[in-house]
C-alpha cells in the first residue's frame, strides 16, 4: 500500500473513532442516567423511556466493545487483547448491534401500535403490549445470544507474524477465523436474514405511523393534545428508524462485497464496522433532539445545577460577611 494512503487510512480512521466514542459514550450515559433519575422519582418510566432506555444500553456496548479497540488500534496499538478477550469483545459487540437492530424494531412496533385507531382488536393489542415489552426484550436477548454463537467460537488475537488465513475478519485487534468457506459464508447470510427481517419490520411500522399520522392531519388539520404527543413521539421514531435503514444500507453494501472475497481489504472493514457503530453514537443525539420531554429534563437539571451553584457561591458570600 502506499505510504500516504496508508497514513490517510489511519488518521481517518483514528478521528472516526474517536468522535463515536466521544460522542456517543456521553450521550449514552446521559439517556440512562435520565430515565434512572425518572423512575427513582416516579416509580416507573413509560413504554417509551423503557425502550429507549434498554436501546442507549446496547448502544453503549457497541461503542465499548468496537469503537474503543478501533481507536486503540489506529493510535498504534495492535496486540492488546488476548484470546478470551477477543471472544468477549465480539461477542458484547455482536449482541449489542443485534439487540440495537432489534430494540429500535420493537420502538418502532409499539408507536404504531400506540397511534392505532381505537378499534377492539387495536384496543386489546395496546392494552396487552406495554406490560409485555420486559417479556420482548428478554426473548430477544435469548435469541440473540442463540444466534451469536460464532462470535464465541471463531475470535482469536492476531498472530504475531502478521499473516491473517482466509476466510477471516480482521479487525486488527483481532480476527474472525473461520474453518472452511462454507461456514464463512452460511454464518455472513444467516446475519444478514436476521437484519433484513427486522429492518423490514422497522420499514412496515415506519410506512404505517406516516400513513396514521397522514390520516389524522386530513381529519383534524392539526394534531392537538394528546394527539400532538403522539404525533412528536412518532416523528422521533420515524427519525431513528430512518437513520438505521441508511446506515443498515452501508454497511450491508459493505458486508455483501466482504462475502464475495477471500481475503477483505482493512479499509472496506474500517468502513463497515464505522457505519455498522454509526447508529449507537448517533441514536442518542437523535433521541435527546428530537424528544421535548427529554429535552426539557435535560434543561431542568441544568437548571437545578446552577441553582444549587449559585446556592452555594451565596452561602459563602454571607458566611465570608459575617466572619469580616
Amino acid at each position: 500500500m502506499n505510504p500516504f494512503n496508508f497514513w490517510v487510512r489511519v488518521v481517518l480512521k483514528a478521528l472516526g473513532f474517536i468522535c463515536l466514542v466521544a460522542v456517543g459514550v456521553p450521550a449514552n450515559l446521559s439517556i440512562l442516567f435520565l430515565f434512572c433519575r425518572l423512575r427513582l422519582s416516579r416509580g416507573r418510566l413509560p413504554p417509551n423511556d423503557f425502550i429507549l432506555g434498554n436501546l442507549a444500553i446496547v448502544n453503549l456496548a457497541v461503542l465499548l466493545c468496537r469503537g474503543i479497540p478501533q481507536t486503540l488500534v489506529a493510535l498504534g496499538l495492535k496486540r492488546f487483547i488476548d484470546d478470551h478477550g477477543c471472544k468477549v469483545v465480539i461477542f458484547g459487540y455482536r449482541m449489542g448491534r443485534a439487540m440495537s437492530i432489534c430494540v429500535t424494531a420493537l420502538l418502532g412496533c409499539y408507536q404504531s401500535v400506540s397511534i392505532a385507531p381505537s378499534t377492539p382488536p387495536w384496543n386489546a393489542l395496546k392494552r396487552w403490549l406495554p406490560a409485555h415489552l420486559p417479556h420482548a426484550i428478554i426473548l430477544l436477548y435469548a435469541l440473540n445470544i442463540f444466534d451469536s454463537y460464532g462470535a464465541i467460537s471463531y475470535p482469536q488475537a492476531p498472530p504475531s507474524n502478521g499473516s491473517i488465513p482466509e476466510y477471516t475478519l480482521n479487525l486488527e485487534f483481532c480476527i474472525v477465523v473461520y474453518p472452511s468457506p462454507l461456514t464463512y459464508v452460511v454464518n455472513g447470510v444467516i446475519l444478514t436474514f436476521r437484519d433484513v427481517f427486522f429492518v423490514a419490520v422497522m420499514v412496515v411500522a415506519a410506512v404505517y405511523m406516516l400513513l396514521v399520522l397522514y390520516r389524522h392531519r386530513q381529519q383534524v388539520k392539526g394534531l392537538q393534545g394528546a394527539s400532538q404527543a403522539s404525533a412528536s413521539a412518532s416523528q422521533a421514531v420515524l427519525l431513528l428508524v430512518c437513520t438505521y435503514v441508511v446506515l443498515f444500507g452501508l454497511e450491508n453494501a459493505l458486508w455483501g462485497y466482504s462475502l464475495t472475497v477471500s481475503r477483505v481489504k482493512p479499509a472496506i472493514t474500517d468502513a463497515r464496522v464505522f457505519f455498522a457503530s454509526c447508529y449507537s453514537a448517533l441514536c442518542p443525539v437523535l433521541i435527546i433532539a428530537s424528544n421535548r420531554r427529554l429535552a426539557e429534563n435535560f434543561q431542568c437539571s441544568a437548571c437545578d445545577k446552577t441553582a444549587a451553584e449559585d446556592t452555594s457561591t451565596a452561602g459563602q458570600f454571607n458566611i465570608s460577611h459575617a466572619t469580616a
